[in-house]
């Protein structure tokens, strides 16, 4: 027997005034998902709205927020599931045992380098690929922070810069398109470093400016910046952490996992368990 679970949308609007207040109800099934077996018990990440379902015979599986299948696994007899609020951990209860497993969820992003700026060693058994926007605050601070990263481990990480401009950001892109022509011309960490000191003072003639005072080659740079195949070297690096589930600046993995913890104590704490996993 298959099993139909129906996900729902909910609108609420309020109306107020000097007697009453109304609010009216608007609801609409929007998706129907069948399943193989019974759903015993549900939850909700509030971290990024994934759908764990625990199905009869100890099954999970997960859904994105729009109902699309993502995974599923196998974790033995439960009868409660609870999710912790980064969806990062399960936690199962079984009433005829009496027992509580707590299972660790991750999911692990294909991120390749491709012909994306690095640091560090090519053969480091950990990778820190960091999706970026010039322009954002953010941005700017954790760099301090991937420095001390990698000078503490600078045989074993590799840390890998993916461009990710943000609308909201008049003049990230063009700083990505620079960044991407000074690489051309083995400078990227170089303007890298000048955009992040400058991100609160960017616009066309800045970026310039700062591209000139590192030694680039002026009339090679102009060439590059107008070459359609650095807009779609940003675009492929923007499609692929949306696949990631990047939604805003700085998004960092380790090793195709993202970081939930933006911290030394937290990267490191990652990191340890990566290069234990490669020994």
């Amino acid at each position: 027997m298959k099993w139909t679970i129906r996900l729902t949308g909910l609108m609420l609007g309020f109306l107020l005034c000097t007697s009453s207040a109304y609010a009216e109800l608007q609801w609409e099934i929007t998706k129907t998902l069948n399943l193989d077996q019974a759903p015993i018990d549900m939850a909700i990440s509030n971290d990024d709205g994934r759908v764990f379902l625990l199905l009869e015979g100890g099954v999970i599986q997960i859904l994105s927020p729009s109902g699309q299948k993502l995974d599923n696994f196998e974790v033995g007899p439960a009868t409660s599931l609870t999710v912790s609020k980064d969806g990062q951990k399960l936690i199962l209860g079984n009433s005829a045992s009496k027992e509580v497993t707590i299972v660790a969820v991750s999911h692990v992003h294909d991120l390749p380098v491709s012909g994306s700026p690095t640091k560090g060693a090519e053969d480091a058994p950990v990778t820190i690929t960091v999706f970026s926007d010039f322009q954002c605050p953010y941005c700017s601070r954790i760099e301090p922070l991937l420095d001390q990263i990698q000078a503490a481990y600078p045989n074993q990480v590799q840390i890998v810069f993916k461009q990710f401009p943000l609308n909201m950001h008049k003049f990230a892109r063009q700083a990505a398109l620079a960044s991407l022509a000074a690489r051309n011309q083995g400078k990227f960490w170089e303007l890298h470093e000048k955009l992040f000191a400058n991100y609160n003072k960017l616009n066309n003639e800045k970026i310039r400016e700062l591209a000139e005072s590192i030694g680039l080659d002026m009339a090679q740079y102009d060439k590059d910046i107008t070459n359609p195949a650095l807009q779609q070297e940003i675009n492929a690096d923007m499609m692929l952490g949306k696949k990631a589930g990047v939604r805003g600046t700085p998004s960092i993995f380790i090793n195709g996992k993202q970081a939930k913890q933006k911290n030394a104590a937290g990267f490191k704490r990652v990191i340890e368990a990566e290069l234990k996993k490669a020994k």
